[in-house]
């Protein structure tokens, strides 16, 4: 990813943020929620959580390592960092944010006891070097938790076929964040491995996401990095598009109308030696 493409991110994620993970769907906060649980904070510890985004993961984790720890939380996106500032001094929580790049955050060395990225190093223009600047900002003996996706719901398939032909050469890789490193599991371990990591292991789960109807999902799509492709359409074919995805969706009905997408998570931990 080229430097002018990460500020484009960062100017996307600054459109999402006023709906993103707010519109009656169980995602982020459902797999942040097991990826605490996996990494298992305890009363007091330091924490970074990486592309924070609305925070997900930063006031779970700041309820976990509670008053006698710490959690900051980093973005690129500097419309998510102001929102989630404000959610921060309204709650009260003991957590704090920053604008910052995930893959070069510029903090001290081993500065926090874990550190947290969900669905952030695929963003990365050079993953393994954000990898290894997690690991620099880790004490000895530090944990890493990180999410990414899996495989596609195959069901689906037909859904991301309809965005493919508006998406131009310099943006492919934003169709192949399952490829490459992070095509297998053991792909990705040997990655965060190479970055220093000891002790790495990865499982993956299956979550039923679910959507009131195909409208709400493309609604939904709207509010996260998805909304990337809808503005690749040019205005003119956009409601053709969303026909060609309404028709689409159309035989996955459930009888109660809704549409599920069976979303496959990955959550890998490693240690700070």
């Amino acid at each position: 990813m080229s430097a002018y493409t990460r500020q484009a991110m960062a100017r996307l994620f600054d459109r999402t943020a006023e709906t993103y993970d707010a519109l009656g769907v169980d995602f982020f906060g459902t797999f942040a929620g097991e990826l605490l649980d996996r990494v298992a904070l305890v009363p007091g510890e330091r924490v970074l959580d990486v592309g924070c985004g609305r925070g997900a993961v930063l006031f779970p984790a700041a309820e976990r390592v509670g008053a006698g720890g710490s959690v900051l939380g980093i973005d690129l996106s500097a419309e998510m960092v102001e929102r989630t500032a404000k959610d921060v001094e309204a709650r009260g929580a003991n957590a704090s944010v920053s604008l910052m790049d995930a893959q070069e955050p510029t903090l001290p060395d081993a500065a926090f006891d874990v550190v947290l990225a969900s669905f952030v190093v695929f963003f990365l223009p050079d993953p393994v070097a954000g990898l290894r600047s997690w690991h620099r900002l880790l004490a000895s003996g530090g944990r890493l938790g990180v999410t990414t996706f899996g495989a596609d719901d195959p069901r689906w398939a037909a859904v991301r076929e309809v965005f493919k032909p508006f998406v131009p050469p310099e943006l492919a890789w934003t169709l192949a964040i399952r490829s490459g490193l992070f095509a297998t599991l053991e792909g990705f371990g040997q990655a965060v491995e190479s970055a220093g990591f000891t002790g790495v292991t990865s499982v993956e789960r299956v979550y039923p996401v679910k959507f009131a109807d195909p409208g709400h999902w493309i609604t939904w799509s709207w509010s996260h990095g998805q909304r990337m492709f809808w503005e690749l359409i040019p205005e003119d074919r956009l409601d053709a598009v969303r026909q060609a995805v309404l028709a689409e969706l159309e035989p996955l009905r459930e009888p109660d109308g809704s549409v599920v997408l069976a979303q496959t998570v990955r959550y890998t931990l490693a240690h700070h030696a």
